[in-house]
């Protein structure tokens, strides 16, 4: 689902008193809507959850981005969950 577009619908959740988090790839788009509370991950467009056939790393990843409606304390953050996509190519001369 589009970035935006769901940071429209969180935002008018949010108003209507409903506590929302969303989960970003691309977090410039989230953080130009304004979105209450978002989990960022550093994984392929189209694959916020992690990757096909992982389970346990989806309901990881779901459990990390729900705890954020507790303990995310300013409107628009954007934090960094920990989790990595393994198949990411990496960066040549990264300082890995």
């Amino acid at each position: 689902m589009c970035h935006q577009s769901v940071g429209l619908v969180q935002n008018a959740l949010e108003a209507a008193g409903i506590a929302t988090v969303s989960v970003s790839v691309r977090p410039e788009i989230t953080a130009y809507v304004g979105v209450p509370r978002a989990a960022y991950l550093r994984f392929p467009t189209g694959q916020p959850l992690g990757e096909v056939g992982q389970p346990h790393q989806h309901e990881a990843i779901t459990q990390a981005a729900l705890q954020l409606i507790e303990t995310a304390k300013e409107p628009g953050t954007i934090v960094e969950l920990p989790f990595r996509w393994r198949r990411m190519p990496r960066v040549v001369g990264g300082g890995d």
